[in-house]
């Protein structure tokens, strides 16, 4: 699957996501303000229901006399709060009776000087005479409380959703990766044996069909290339297998006092590049050993040297530095090579983990060696770190402790 279309899949979840975020925040805010218009449906309903059972009502003995209307707020108080207590929406509140043509108010009676987010709600009394005015508090907290249940569900819900298309997206993606890996992996290792395999024929052909047998110099040539080729991909296997047994624990590991100098020395002698000027510092004393399994610890530093060849130019310029504490053996390897950016330097010591080259096709790997170097330092009770910066090349740095007791960590003491 191509990568515009995880990236379409991706817009189409945030998409959904956002929309069902706000949906969920649309029917809270739609809950919440239908129940607070509720509270004052309920409590306007109270004071016409208080109104009609506490004014009463005087009639004239005469028909040329006018209506009048005995005003009682303690009265009207009783029956409100009764309205209010059956309504479930009994609230402090305060009480007012205003004069309709000058607004002054004539009557008063006060439960709390100090209401919390009162709203204030009105009705005409005596023909619009007078106005009754309450002022209540609208328990905005009590809502809330009440919703807070509905709430966390649909965060819940929508955080969960979310985790959960997370984890799908990144799983599609990891797939996608390790499915490139996977292809640049076999096209890399035909390639790799294609090269030895097809060197070794053609030296055996010419010493089966040109006479060879009759030139004992060039003879010895061609079965010099043979047995050199044969080698080659004796070390491709060598080297695919060991990342698998080390990978299952089941690699052999056999500690032994090393001199660094020396060894150092040896790999450097054994390093070659077709069309490059390799020019290797080497800044170690005389004095250094070091406990461990000399084979893969050969192996790890002849990776990251080979790393430093292949990933520079012409001119390589490769620093070999040991340093020793009490505690641990450090051997820093850097070089002047391309480097590497900082969103794939996480990464290269990730199995089958190669960092694009562009358009650069002419060096090969299977993405194992450092991979299976991290492996055998790990193993070793130790620690592997890179820093680079693109264009100016690459440091590897291997921390290995000194103590013998804790040199070598067994597939069962791993964590």
């Amino acid at each position: 699957m191509k990568r515009s279309v995880f990236r379409n899949i991706s817009v189409c979840v945030v998409a959904l996501l956002t929309g069902l975020a706000i949906v969920q925040s649309v029917w809270v805010v739609r809950l919440y303000n239908d129940t607070v218009a509720d509270f004052h449906s309920r409590v306007q309903s109270a004071i016409y229901k208080s109104i009609y059972q506490s004014f009463i009502t005087v009639n004239p003995m005469q028909p040329s006399e006018i209506i009048s209307i005995n005003i009682n707020l303690d009265d009207f108080d009783l029956h409100f709060k009764n309205s209010l207590l059956e309504s479930e929406a009994l609230q402090p509140h305060n009480i007012e009776v205003l004069d309709a043509s000058t607004g002054r108010v004539v009557m008063r009676k006060i439960e709390n000087e100090n209401l919390k987010n009162p709203t204030t709600m009105e009705a005409n009394i005596d023909d619009a005479m007078f106005i009754l005015r309450v002022s209540i508090e609208v328990p905005y907290r009590k809502i809330w409380n009440t919703m807070w249940g509905l709430i966390l569900s649909s965060g819940a819900i929508i955080i969960l959703l979310s985790l959960t298309f997370i984890s799908l997206i990144r799983t599609l993606f990891r797939q996608k990766e390790l499915e490139d890996m996977r292809r640049d992996l076999t096209h890399n290792i035909t390639h790799e044996l294609k090269t030895p395999i097809s060197v070794a024929y053609t030296a055996n052909d010419a010493l089966r069909n040109f006479a060879a047998d009759n030139n004992p110099t060039r003879r010895e040539r061609y079965l010099e290339i043979v047995a050199l080729q044969l080698t080659r991909l004796s070390s491709m296997v060598e080297r695919i297998l060991a990342v698998s047994v080390e990978e299952d624990g089941r690699g052999s590991h056999n500690p032994e006092t090393i001199e660094l100098k020396p060894l150092l020395h040896q790999i450097i002698r054994g390093c070659q590049a077709v069309g490059k000027q390799v020019t290797t510092l080497l800044g170690c004393p005389d004095a250094i050993t070091i406990t461990a399994d000399k084979f893969h610890l050969r192996n790890i530093l002849q990776t990251i040297i080979d790393n430093s060849i292949k990933y520079s130019r012409e001119e390589v310029k490769i620093s070999i530095n040991v340093r020793q504490t009490d505690a641990a053996t450090i051997i820093a390897i850097s070089d002047n090579g391309i480097g590497i950016s900082e969103r794939h330097l996480t990464h290269i010591f990730d199995k089958f983990y190669r960092v694009p080259t562009g358009d650069k096709h002419d060096v090969r790997g299977y993405g194992l060696g450092l991979y299976y170097a991290r492996t055998i330092v790990e193993r070793h009770n130790g620690q592997i770190t890179a820093q680079s910066r693109k264009g100016e090349g690459t440091t590897i740095t291997i921390t290995l402790p000194n103590d013998e007791k804790e040199h070598y960590k067994s597939p069962a003491c791993r964590g």
